[in-house]
């Protein structure tokens, strides 16, 4: 159920033209962007001529009257792109970007193999986990107990966590499906 949204006509670009027409090396970068502009992020960067990459995974989503499957970026709010740190002025300036991943103000270069790993694991079906771990506080989302918060208590192997709910000065403990639960606010 997972598919690369390699949007991006230069794929496998290690190089980009200097000022003089001279090569410099490009690298690949994280670029935090706003959440849910990942798509139009994508779009504007390729519209500069840059090599970007959104993975994203099909997902069911319930509405209240229907099920429905979903276009979702695997890292919401990030968007690899390859380029030139020394031309970073149209990657910076393009709108949705925040800043360029990196540490005490300097961008972190993601390997090659790194984003040639994500590229296969999307193509093969691999889809990122929101990750709950004991003592975290969430809020069912559907069944019978929707809207009912409670405590992670532990995990288990696959999809299922042990929670427990506080009622009436008391605890029930149940295991829950992943999926229907999300981090309380």
């Amino acid at each position: 159920m997972g598919e690369a949204c390699q949007l991006g006509s230069n794929y496998g670009q290690t190089v980009s033209a200097g000022l003089f027409g001279e090569y410099i090396p490009a690298s690949w970068y994280a670029l935090k962007v706003r959440k849910g502009s990942e798509e139009a992020v994508v779009s504007a960067l390729e519209l500069r001529g840059l090599d970007p990459y959104c993975p994203i995974h099909k997902e069911r989503r319930r509405y209240s009257d229907r099920m429905k499957v979903v276009s979702k970026p695997l890292f919401p709010g990030y968007v690899f792109c390859s380029f030139a740190i020394e031309k970073k002025l149209p990657v910076v300036s393009c709108p949705g970007v925040e800043y360029i991943v990196g540490c005490a103000g300097v961008a972190t270069v993601i390997p090659d193999v790194q984003i040639d790993s994500i590229r296969r694991m999307v193509d093969a079906g691999a889809v990122a986990e929101e990750r709950f771990v004991p003592g975290e506080k969430v809020r069912v989302t559907h069944g019978a107990l929707a809207g009912v918060e409670g405590v992670v208590v532990r995990e288990s192997r696959g999809t299922r966590l042990f929670v427990s709910i506080e009622m009436l000065n008391r605890s029930a403990s149940l295991w829950i499906d992943q999926a229907h639960i999300v981090l309380a606010a």
